[in-house]
């Protein structure tokens, strides 16, 4: 059981050393790890949303619309 001790003091004091010591460092750190979680949960809203809504958005009915003619245009243009 000590050796687990061990082990995990020595990870944690190299966490500190490499990303915490200095402030610049550890701002650092923390806004890019924003910036990718932002990322990682905007695609998965988005995936969710396209898997939810599939069949109902306008890129997916875009070609049953211009094949049916019902482009643009009301008509009255002169």
């Amino acid at each position: 059981m000590a050796q687990k001790s061990v082990s995990s003091d020595k990870m944690l004091n190299l966490g500190y050393r490499v990303l915490m010591k200095r402030n610049s460092t550890y701002i650092a750190f923390v806004l890019a790890g924003a910036l990718l979680g932002e990322r990682v949960v905007n695609y998965g809203f988005d995936t969710a949303w396209e898997r939810n809504n599939q069949g109902k958005l306008f890129k997916h009915i875009e070609g049953k619309i211009a094949s049916e003619g019902g482009g643009e245009g009301g008509g009255d243009d002169e």
